[in-house]
């Protein structure tokens, strides 16, 4: 009987000892970091199919309690893409995964940016001030061009030309030739110092756009002064595991009151893309897009259109190889645009005339990238670019139906620009707090044409240095220099840059910057030469370059930031300081004559406050900007009894608002109130006054919805104040001048629209 009691006491103490040590616990830690290196809070860390987890702090670190075994570790949250992995947890030892990286998503604050950066950086991270607007912002607005993405943008206003059909933009007060416009970080060539090319660029190509504000002359070169506008366009090349991406989109849009089914009145957009990816990391997608704009009759009778018919048909392809540490891909983008004028008949004749602008622009571009090692990479791009504007009129006699091409005067034009661009960069980390980026330039650009006079080349290459020094890991500070040399011009031997970013709180970041930025004369300014009945214009080859020294402070604060809402605001102060700029000077011993000089200066000051909100389903933002321009005539002796201000303000509100309502539908709104703006200016008498344009409401409502896999429905409302024109104002006693009003959009429209994606 003893030795059976003894038994059961010796296997019930085996089975407690073996059930202790089943249930011991060992622990798990680690620290979870954004793809730039810094720790990421409020993440989850789980051992999948348990109830063992944890919540990351402000430092990115986790604890977890775990019995020893074989676990797949998930790490996930609404602001990063899930990840899995297999780990083992050890009795006795170190269960520690000190770099466990994450990729935040595109729904986040601290979403990853490329303009301007060493390597890429989440947003909040980055040294420049940076504004995206990605693609599901893109998608959410349903645009057909990127002007419809601007549009309700703070601290950017648009404006057009009928006569053209042509967009011209401001930034931080700066007309658009001082912007430098990229694709993929490569600048892309204009005719004129407006930036058309904007519209010349697929939106359905298009997966996000960055916007820096200030002189980026350091990295870019020139037109950087006011800011850089990057259009980064979507990889072709499928992510987790998909090896075929097909799409296709049809958007119907109204005009005003204007429209006919599919081709005609109205806008019309059709576009389709295909991708594929093999396993040995060669990738290859193609698209085509065709706008087909009717243009708008409005107030005008006959064949005469206010807004003239556009046709745009553009076409891309792109072939690539990626490996883990190198990639190189080769991109084509072509764009066909006709812009057609028609005349009115004469009622004597009945003749009349077409004149078309037709435009062929192909853009070749060659990147790639290639890790050495953890310390050193290099990056390359080169792009070749032929841009040729032509202009055809033809005659027509409605009698006969005869149709010739015209003889008079500049009735037939011809103008070519071309442009080979190259960038070699190194970014070599030196040390934990020391990161260096060398960097050689080359650019060669030529015109020719009816209206520049003889054949023209100009060459630039630039050498350039970047540094960012972090002293201690809450401070980060980037200075920069850029020398460049040029075959036409003295370009600037020094353009200095300074930028710091300080880590203030945990919640408080500070930006402080000073640059110096410049903008080279273009081949027009320095050789263009026009001469009819009406215009007397020469360029003058003996330009120098603009330059302007700039200084910014932005403070950001993250108020609320927790899994479920999060609120960001931003102040941010700017003053620019423009010297030697180049204007259009009338002669004042030949009359009508005109030339370039280098005789102006100007400056713009300004604050801006953006806020960001997210909660659950929600995404608001609402920002507001009061810009200051400076008046050219202030210091001028001639003008001082006038009793001018010295500088003229006009402010600017803009707000989004997305909803996600589940299962049923994604609600936007945009919109943008802009302010009267007056400057002091002469009208059409000679006589000085303060004339603008009056301010003026806009609002886009859309909505998107899911109708079944693959297959997504949008529709809305643009312009929904049915904004047509804006009054033109004029102030002041005895130098008042009249008024009239600048034409801003068609009125009222109305858009459906259907996307489809399908991979596998």
């Amino acid at each position: 009987m003893l030795k059976h009691v003894c038994l059961v006491i010796a296997l019930l103490a085996f089975t407690v000892d073996s059930f202790a040590q089943k249930t011991a616990k060992e622990s798990i830690t680690g620290i979870v970091k954004t793809t730039d290196g810094y720790p990421s809070e409020f993440i989850s860390v789980v051992l999948k199919n348990t109830s063992y987890g944890d919540i990351t702090n402000a430092e990115g670190k986790f604890k977890i309690e775990a019995p020893e075994g074989d676990y797949t570790m998930v790490v996930y949250s609404i602001f990063a893409h899930r990840k899995e992995f297999p780990i083992t947890v050890k009795a006795g030892t170190s269960n520690y995964f000190p770099d466990i990286s994450i990729i935040e998503n595109k729904n986040q604050l601290n979403e990853v940016v490329v303009t301007g950066q060493f390597t890429p950086q989440s947003l909040r991270n980055s040294i420049y001030k940076v504004r995206v607007i990605n693609s599901q912002q893109i998608e959410q607005r349903a645009a057909i061009n990127i002007q419809g993405v601007l549009n309700t943008e703070i601290g950017i206003r648009l404006s057009n030309d009928m006569a053209l059909g042509e967009t011209d933009f401001e930034l931080m007060g700066m007309s658009g030739n001082n912007v430098k416009v990229l694709i993929d970080g490569v600048p892309v060539i204009d005719r004129l110092a407006a930036k058309q090319s904007l519209s010349q660029i697929d939106i359905n190509t298009v997966d996000r756009i960055e916007i820096i504000e200030g002189p980026m002359s350091v990295i870019y070169g020139t037109d950087a002064l006011a800011g850089v506008i990057n259009v980064i366009t979507k990889n072709g090349k499928l992510e987790d595991g998909k090896r075929l991406a097909v799409g296709a989109r049809v958007q119907e849009e109204s005009v005003g009151r204007e429209y006919s089914f599919l081709t005609g009145e109205g806008n019309h957009n059709q576009s389709v893309n295909a991708q594929y990816t093999l396993d040995n990391g060669l990738y290859a997608g193609g698209s085509f897009t065709r706008n087909d704009f009717g243009g708008w009759q409005g107030d005008s009778t006959g064949r005469k259109k206010q807004w003239q018919p556009k046709e745009q048909y553009l076409l891309g392809g792109q072939l690539g190889y990626a490996k883990q540490n190198y990639n190189i891909a080769y991109r084509l983008d072509y764009l066909n645009e006709n812009l057609l004028t028609e005349a009115d008949v004469n009622p004597i004749t009945n003749k009349t005339s077409d004149k078309e602008f037709i435009v062929n622009r192909y853009t070749h571009q060659l990147q790639g990238e290639w890790k050495a090692s953890n310390n050193f990479s290099l990056s390359a791009a080169a792009s070749y670019q032929d841009y040729t504007r032509r202009t055809r009129t033809t005659m027509i006699d409605l009698n006969t139906g005869k149709k010739e091409l015209s003889l008079e005067a500049g009735a037939q034009d011809e103008t070519n620009f071309n442009a080979w661009f190259g960038r070699v960069m190194g970014v070599w980390k030196v040390s934990n707090q020391l990161v260096l980026q060398p960097g050689v330039e080359f650019q060669s650009d030529e015109g020719t044409g009816d209206r520049i006079a003889g054949s023209h080349r100009i060459n630039n290459t630039a050498l350039f240095l970047s540094a960012e020094y972090t002293p201690v890991n809450w401070l980060s500070i980037r200075p920069g220099v850029r020398s460049s040399f040029n075959s036409a011009y003295d370009a600037p031997w020094a353009v200095p840059a300074l930028n710091l970013k300080a880590r203030v709180t945990g919640d408080i970041d500070l930006r402080l910057s000073y640059a110096r930025g410049f903008r080279s004369p273009t081949l027009q300014e320095l050789y263009y030469t026009f001469h009819d009945s009406n215009h007397h214009i020469d360029g003058n080859p003996d330009l120098k370059a603009e330059y302007s020294n700039s200084y910014m402070a932005s403070v950001a604060w993250r108020s609320l930031h927790d899994g479920n809402i999060r609120l960001t605001t931003t102040l941010t102060g700017f003053y620019n300081d423009f010297r030697d700029r180049i204007s259009l000077v009338e002669s004042l011993t030949e009359v009508g004559a005109n030339t370039y000089y280098n005789i102006d200066k100007f400056r713009t000051l300004g604050l801006t406050l953006e806020n960001n909100f997210y909660w659950k389903s929600l995404r608001a933002s609402l920002n507001v900007s009061y810009l200051g321009r400076y008046n050219s005539f202030y210091e001028s002796e001639v003008y001082q009894d006038e009793e001018m201000d010295k500088f003229r303000y006009s402010p600017e509100v803009a707000l989004n608002l997305t909803y996600d309502w589940a299962k049923v539908a994604t609600f936007n709104v945009f919109y943008k109130f802009t302010g009267q703006r007056k400057e002091f200016m002469f009208d059409d008498n000679k006589k000085m006054g303060l004339l603008g344009l009056d301010s003026y409401n806009w609002a886009d409502i859309t909505v998107t919805r899911k109708i079944v896999k693959g297959l997504m429905g949008s529709g809305g409302v643009r312009n929904l104040f049915d904004i047509t024109t804006i009054r033109n104002t004029s102030s002041g006693g005895a130098h008042s001048g009249g008024t009239g009003s600048s034409q801003l959009a068609c009125g009222r429209s109305y858009f459906v629209g259907l996307t489809y994606n399908f991979q596998q």
